[in-house]
């Protein structure tokens, strides 16, 4: 299996540590109705946080199919051109000096029938999205509630996010230079129950306009998944879908989630081995 090659527009990526950005903002989170209604918010953001760390420590290695279509898009919307690549993904998520480190690493499992010469939208790390909800960043968003709503016919609640600057973000911008960290908000849905988040909705639309770039939006989707060796079901990302947005283009990459499992890596030690 060989690499992928790198995008001749740009390279997205998500849920990999780096600096905070440099400007501030003043941000503004709705107010609670009352003293019972905060109580029970905090609670929930706490049961999504406890939920998201637990999932990291279990699975900190994930071994998944990543099924990509890239697509160039016409005013209109409709594709002007396209390619499928399917990827064989593993997420590793690890503490390195002290730094929350999520790293998605992939190698082509089936290339396009035809490579496409044009330029396209390489996107990435969007399975890890949930992590803006672990505790490593618990002071880096300011959260809201806003309401709830029914999705995949459940009564969730709404939780809406935004990053607070100068401080780690998960999310990055990658060009020819370095990573950088950018602002990101948007919505989750959230099991009230649970803690369990079923979708989040992403913008990022300050922080790029150097890059040429208007705006960025991601919405990923989340389903009950039973994993190998395991009795409860994972809520685990299913579909993202990325739009990138620049004063007169637009491209759009839709990545399908499936064949989760658990992955074990050896690892030497001094002394002997351990997986």
């Amino acid at each position: 299996m060989s690499a992928h090659r790198t995008s001749a527009v740009s390279r997205l990526i998500v849920a990999s540590l780096c600096a905070a950005a440099a400007l501030l903002a003043s941000l503004i989170t709705a107010p609670v109705a009352s003293a019972q209604a905060a109580g029970g918010f905090q609670d929930l953001l706490a049961k999504t946080r406890a939920r998201v760390d637990q999932f990291s420590q279990q699975f900190s290695y994930l071994r998944y199919d990543d099924d990509v279509v890239e697509a160039k898009l016409k005013n209109s919307d409709k594709v002007a051109y396209k390619q499928e690549i399917i990827f064989d993904s593993l997420v590793r998520v690890s503490f390195d000096e002290g730094k929350l480190r999520v790293d998605e690493q992939r190698l082509v499992a089936k290339p396009p029938r035809r490579v496409e010469r044009r330029p396209l939208l390489e996107t990435f790390g969007f399975s890890t999205l949930e992590m803006i909800f672990h505790p490593y960043y618990e002071s880096s968003f300011r959260f809201a509630d806003a309401g709830s709503d029914a999705q995949q016919g459940k009564m969730l609640e709404k939780v809406t996010f935004q990053h607070v600057p100068n401080t780690p973000s998960p999310v990055l911008y990658q060009t020819l230079g370095p990573d950088r960290p950018l602002d990101v908000s948007g919505t989750a849905w959230i099991d009230p129950a649970t803690g369990g988040i079923y979708r989040i909705d992403a913008t990022i639309s300050s922080g790029i306009g150097d890059a040429g770039i208007k705006s960025i939006e991601a919405s990923v989707v989340f389903q009950p998944i039973v994993l190998q060796d395991e009795r409860e079901p994972e809520l685990l990302p299913v579909t993202a879908t990325i739009n990138l947005e620049t004063p007169r283009q637009h491209w759009r990459n839709v990545h399908r989630y499936s064949d989760y499992r658990k992955y074990r890596v050896a690892v030497n030690m001094p002394g002997g081995s351990a997986q």
